[in-house]
């Protein structure tokens, strides 16, 4: 039997060897001997391991064979895991259509991390996202000038969807890539009854069909209207489906918040009315419609996938304390996906649904609240509990945002809506007093078990350190950005509790000029984006 013959690929070069002869005979035995070319490769990464990142940047400096072993990607994967603990980019779950080969979602196990993620560019990201570093950019005028009018903004990697909530006879969404390229899509309505305008935007949450992502719009008078749009080439972008109702009235406009994951897509009206679509046959179709008479704007919804078979939803929103006060409840709905067939396991608070499950229906809601107060006579324990709670409540609430595990609570200033202050000198320094936002914890248990606990908002902390009231949230995966009237940006670590500065206030503002304008914020793992008036502002932290 013949041997085994060696592959014709080139062996690996030869180790140095370590002995006396050989290092008398070797020509690199002229050299003096350093910690450079005395040791191997796997020495000095493992004297690396022990280094922390500041003096393992700082040795990339020494030469080109240290910088070279510096940035290993395996020592930044360990730095990254022990620094923020978990395997992704924090603040957003990523856009899955990325083509910069820069993965941000959790791969599964059997994924080789060292080749797929640049573990250095994560852990750069989040540390300037922790301390606040980034590079400001203005974009082009692309939207008209409005007054008293929100831009909608949305982020889809690489795509940013804007639109103006201006009343015109054509409304359109602008779509603009990070390269400059920008295209805009009509929304005319097909009922012509006078000026409309964009009350609101969703972008579809599912898994993307090759380029393509689907964004609803939604106008005043009650028509929405789904686009196919290409997030590399937006010129190739068109639209696939409109819902026009038979009448218009107060539970299809104005629609103030929508969610879409295709086939399912959640409404949510002015009036508190809560309307539920199935787009599975490519075409609109009501499946049913709640109503509510103690919820009240501004409100959150997030909209998630815990089964095959199943959505879930979470409201937040603004909760009337008696007399006259406002705090902050949490619903949770658990709606039949397209497969479902059978009845899951109610609560008893759900005992009022139909026995027959319909697809894209309401199987149960469960609900908590920041201020509960016990019914019948109460010990001690539980009065000194309630009357915590009945210290935070609030005059006015100006945003209430959540990501299904936090909810963050926006107290409005009083004096930026009050009328008895006469002196501009003490509206203007309203505007740089210290504020405090109210950090929740939601916590929804299971509900197949007959013994599992009933879900609790319970308060963790307030977070301090932005000065001025307030204008709007953005909340994502534990990570909360604040933009206040004069101007502030505040990012908020809710894991953790901590929070860096963006940008500072403006000097000189004053309440006349900022009610003026409604203000938005939207972020992802990368970038801020912030609206005033059609101004609108990028503040990478990529860099």
């Amino acid at each position: 039997m013949s041997k085994h013959r060696l592959s014709p690929a080139p062996l690996p070069p030869a180790k140095r060897l370590h002995t006396s002869a050989s290092i008398s005979s070797h020509p690199l035995s002229r050299l003096p001997l350093t910690f450079d070319n005395a040791l191997y490769d796997e020495l000095i990464l493992n004297i690396f391991s022990y280094l922390p990142w500041v003096d393992l940047c700082v040795s990339q400096a020494t030469s080109k064979n240290w910088c070279r072993l510096a940035s290993d990607n395996e020592l930044w994967r360990t730095l990254f895991l022990k620094v923020y603990g978990r395997p992704r980019l924090r603040g957003a779950r990523g856009f899955v259509a990325r083509t910069d080969g820069r993965e941000v979602k959790s791969l599964p196990g059997r994924a080789k991390t060292e080749i797929l993620k640049d573990w250095k560019w994560m852990f750069r990201i989040s540390y300037n996202w922790r301390k606040g570093r980034c590079a400001v950019e203005g974009l082009e005028s692309v939207l008209p000038s409005t007054h008293l009018n929100q831009t909608h903004i949305l982020l889809a990697g690489s795509l940013t969807v804007m639109s103006s909530s201006q009343e015109t006879d054509s409304p359109e969404i602008c779509l603009r890539t990070d390269a400059g390229a920008s295209y805009q899509l009509a929304c005319t309505p097909t009922r012509s009854g006078g000026p409309v305008r964009i009350t609101t935007l969703a972008l579809d949450q599912s898994a993307p069909t090759s380029c393509h992502i689907r964004v609803a719009c939604f106008i005043s008078s009650g028509e929405f209207a789904i686009f196919s749009t290409n997030h590399t080439e937006p010129s190739k972008s068109h639209r696939y489906l409109t819902y026009v109702p038979t009448r218009k009235n107060s539970r299809v406009s104005p629609i103030i918040h929508a969610v879409y994951h295709h086939p399912l897509l959640i409404t949510l009206s002015e009036v508190f009315t809560l309307s539920v679509y199935d787009l599975s046959s490519d075409n609109a179709v009501l499946t049913q419609t709640l109503t509510s008479f103690t919820s009240y704007p501004p409100t959150s919804l997030v909209l998630s996938t815990p089964t095959a078979s199943t959505y879930k939803l979470v409201l937040a929103y603004a909760l009337p304390v008696y007399p006259a006060h406002w705090s902050v409840g949490v619903t949770e709905l658990i709606i039949a996906g397209p497969a479902s067939s059978t009845r899951a396991s109610l609560p008893s608070s759900s005992s009022y649904l139909s026995p027959d499950v319909e697809p894209m229906t309401i199987l149960s809601t469960r609900t908590a609240r920041a201020i509960d107060v016990p019914q019948g006579w109460i010990d001690e324990r539980k009065l000194r509990y309630m009357r915590e709670q009945w210290s935070r409540r609030v005059a006015r609430i100006a945003d209430t945002q959540t990501d299904g595990k936090w909810v963050v609570l926006a107290p409005e200033d009083s004096g930026s809506r009050s009328e008895s202050v006469t002196s501009n000198q003490e509206h203007a320094s309203s505007l740089y007093t210290p504020t405090s936002l109210q950090l929740y914890r939601l916590s929804l248990p299971p509900t197949h078990s007959v013994s599992s606990s009933l879900p609790k908002l319970t308060f963790v902390r307030s977070l301090t350190g932005q000065l001025g009231p307030i204008s709007a949230l953005s909340l994502s995966d534990g990570r909360c950005v604040s933009f206040g009237l004069n101007g502030s940006i505040w990012v908020w670590d809710l894991e953790v509790g901590t929070g860096a500065e963006v940008a500072q206030p403006e000097e000189g503002g004053s309440f006349e000029k900022l009610d003026l304008t409604k203000r938005s914020v939207v972020f992802d793992e990368r970038k801020i984006v912030t609206a005033v008036d059609s101004r609108i502002v990028v503040r990478r932290f990529d860099i």
